[in-house]
C-alpha cells in the first residue's frame, strides 16, 4: 500500500474516506468534510491515508491551532484516526 498525502491541492479529487457510499447524502457529508479541511491545512492540519478505498487514514493538527479545549506546546493532536 502507498500513503498519499490529501491536501489543498488533490482534495478535490482525492477520496477522504468519511463517506463511502456514493449516495447524496454521503456526497452532501464528504463535501462538507472537505470544505472544513480546506480551512484548516493552513494550520499545519494533516489527512494521510493508504491509497486503498475505505476508512485507513489518520488526521493530525498542531496543538496550538487545534480547536479542541486543549493547551500545549510542541505536541500534535490526533482528530482521526480510523482503520477498518
Amino acid at each position: 500500500m502507498k500513503i498519499i498525502t490529501i491536501d489543498k491541492n488533490n482534495i478535490d479529487r482525492e477520496h477522504i474516506c468519511c463517506a463511502i457510499g456514493n449516495d447524496k447524502q454521503n456526497q452532501t457529508r464528504a463535501q462538507t468534510k472537505k470544505d472544513w479541511l480546506k480551512e484548516r491545512f493552513n494550520d499545519g492540519l494533516a489527512f494521510r491515508r493508504f491509497d486503498q478505498r475505505g476508512k485507513i487514514f489518520i488526521e493530525y493538527i498542531p496543538i496550538e491551532k487545534v480547536w479542541k479545549p486543549l493547551l500545549g506546546k510542541n505536541y500534535m493532536v490526533i482528530n482521526c484516526l480510523s482503520s477498518s
